[in-house]
């Protein structure tokens, strides 16, 4: 396979910003596989959906799904690649990568063996507690008494694919090669050129601190770094996405801290994108009954999770699907505390909300004295 595009780098002491197409093409992966359980995900991997041969579809859902819900192994993998910056620059040079993992556990989180993947997909989530009780297993145990604490897995076929590693390694080969053949190759003229001018927008910018950068990028009033994520790191990487909607995505791995960032609108080729756009996502949030109920609880305090899910009475993961998208768009704010989120409502966004009332008052028009 031929390289495919040269990755631009800009260095600072602890910070990049990487304009990649290996780091674009997984996430865009990533986040079609999404499309179906987060509100908010729009774009191409929307359009994809309806575009892609049903078999490559399923293969996607399998392998981010793999072996106990999202991220996955693949998502597992596009996390780990924010480690390895000689991948970034050539997809060829990622698949080789890929097809040369080993069959056990590997050298290092970074560069773990397919059963190493496995396992690291396996805990992506679970909160540290929770995660001590496995440790001394060994990777099979752990998984094994790992998944069968979970009501919707299939404990003997996840078992079946983590004894027959290079199966699944071809497997993922192939998804990301028809991948990258049928729908990335494509789009790249367009892709890259828009996400190497955000990077260059950033070169030289002064870097305070990662933290600050972050919230800068994000346009969010907190950041992944101070709501779950602290460091120290060794390395910060940061990479535009023009899929990820109204979310952000962050990786942790072996002192690296990677994070997509949503590009500026007036890097795409569509620049009309802003604060309509904005503004239009927001009044759907709003717009869902149920959004609404979760809303008019949270007006009464701060509420953590399960406790919403008992006073609505909806499925938890409905709840949980609400609340990152709500989130997501600025309705809510979360902390957490001693392992459990925090929701309450984000009182700045009554300033966003009455710029809609602007649009039914004549131009030229003065409101009307009051008292």
């Amino acid at each position: 396979m031929p390289r495919l595009s040269q990755t631009t780098l800009i260095d600072a002491p602890t910070v990049l910003f990487a304009s990649s197409p290996t780091l674009d093409m997984m996430n865009a992966m990533y986040f079609t596989s999404l499309v179906p359980q987060m509100e908010g995900v729009d774009g191409w991997p929307q359009r994809l959906r309806s575009e892609m041969a049903p078999d490559l579809l399923s293969e996607l859902d399998s392998l981010y799904n793999y072996p106990a819900g999202d991220p996955g192994v693949m998502g597992t993998l596009g996390d780990n690649l924010f480690a390895h910056p000689e991948l970034w620059g050539d997809v060829g040079s990622f698949i080789s990568f890929v097809r040369g993992m080993a069959d056990g556990t590997g050298d290092s989180e970074a560069s773990p063996g397919i059963q190493g993947l496995i396992h690291q997909a396996t805990f992506r989530y679970p909160d540290d507690l929770e995660r001590a009780a496995y440790e001394p297993l060994p990777l099979r145990d752990a998984i094994e008494q790992r998944m069968q604490s979970l009501d919707d897995r299939d404990t003997a076929a996840i078992l079946t694919a983590f004894d027959w590693p290079e199966e699944l390694r071809a497997r993922m080969v192939r998804l990301i090669e028809r991948f990258y053949d049928e729908h990335y190759r494509h789009e790249m003229p367009k892709r890259l050129p828009a996400l190497e001018r955000s990077v260059a927008r950033h070169r030289g910018e002064p870097v305070s601190d990662a933290e600050s950068v972050a919230k800068k990028l994000t346009g969010k009033p907190k950041s992944c770094l101070d709501a779950g994520c602290a460091g120290p790191y060794e390395r910060h990487v940061f990479a535009p996405s023009m899929d990820m909607g109204v979310y952000n995505s962050c990786a942790i791995v072996d002192g690296v801290h990677g994070l997509f960032y949503p590009l500026e609108p007036q890097y795409t080729a569509d620049r009309s994108e802003g604060e309509d756009t904005k503004l239009a996502r927001i009044y759907k949030a709003l717009g869902d009954e149920q959004r609404l109920r979760i809303l008019r609880l949270l007006g009464e305090r701060e509420m953590y999770a399960q406790e919403i899910v008992e006073r609505t009475g909806l499925h938890q993961s409905v709840v949980s699907r609400h609340l990152a998208f709500m989130k997501a768009v600025g309705l809510l704010t979360a902390r957490r505390q001693n392992n459990m989120k925090f929701f309450s409502i984000n009182n700045d966004m009554r300033e966003e909300l009455n710029k809609t009332l602007e649009l039914f008052i004549p131009r030229g028009a003065t409101t009307a004295p009051t008292g």
